[in-house]
């Protein structure tokens, strides 16, 4: 078998070691409302320069607060598209579709992002749908996927993962990021493991209530979430309505049972 051309990019520039880790994951089952999250909890802004590895197109095509998500299949376009974007200081939003979920199309991604990095310039935020579904361990995350979640931070890189259960992806991903969205899981095992890795209480993380299940139940998508940052207790309980994208009050079921 032919072996597969190296992908010939360059290195990031200026690093830069005094910029702070901000590498963020969003960990939550299917209909948990972790990709609403992303979109409407402004922690990627309207200013903001952001690229998506987006398998499912939830980004590519539609308006990302308030700016459209242009979209590639093509991994020479979408490059074309992503170096020309960064030699510019304004905001942009730009997704790659990849032909399959497998490594090979994760590392094309990665090593797009992290050629274009530069401490000087404007941070760029990353974000990877899926990550547990391309990556081919749960141990220490290897090529350019590794390496940007390592050192983009240095060059400016903000990476967000969004994946649904935190026992599936490699430790990297989850050592490399200070911040995390804990969004409802499927089970008692995935709620415990969360409650391990950042010390939230365990029946706080099992009483979360995803989009899907608050649409059956109250008829509004509204998806509840824990927002965690480094450090013992360091934990802050939300709720998005993933329909119009803002935030509502805690005692939103309450408020929806004395509505009826």
């Amino acid at each position: 078998m032919a072996k597969k051309p190296t992908l010939n990019l360059p290195r990031p520039k200026n690093s830069n070691t005094h910029l702070d880790p901000l590498h963020r994951v969003i960990i939550g089952g299917t209909g948990s409302g972790k990709t609403s999250l992303v979109k409407h909890a402004k922690f990627i802004t309207a200013k903001a320069q952001a690229v998506f590895f987006d398998p499912y197109e939830n980004y590519a095509g539609k308006p990302f607060q308030g700016q459209q998500v242009r979209g590639f299949h093509s991994k020479a376009d979408f490059l074309k598209a992503l170096v020309k974007a960064r030699q510019g200081n304004s905001a942009f939003k730009i997704a790659y579709i990849p032909s399959d979920l497998v490594f090979e199309e994760l590392e094309f991604f990665s090593a797009a992002a992290w050629s274009v990095l530069d401490g000087r310039k404007a941070p760029l935020e990353i974000c990877i749908e899926e990550l547990a579904s391309c990556s081919p361990t749960s141990g220490t995350l290897k090529g350019k996927t590794g390496e940007l979640l390592r050192g983009a931070r240095q060059y400016g890189g903000i990476v967000t993962t969004v994946f649904q259960r935190g026992q599936e992806v490699p430790k990297t991903i989850t050592t490399q990021s200070p911040t995390w969205y804990l969004c409802a899981v499927n089970s008692m095992n995935d709620a415990k493991y969360l409650s391990d890795a950042k010390s939230v209480p365990v029946a706080d993380i099992a009483a979360l209530r995803s989009a899907k299940m608050n649409k059956l139940e109250i008829n509004k998508p509204i998806a509840d979430f824990i927002h965690v940052e480094d450090g013992v207790g360091n934990y802050q309980k939300g709720a998005l309505n993933c329909q119009t994208g803002r935030k509502v009050s805690l005692t939103y079921r309450k408020n929806s049972k004395k509505a009826a």
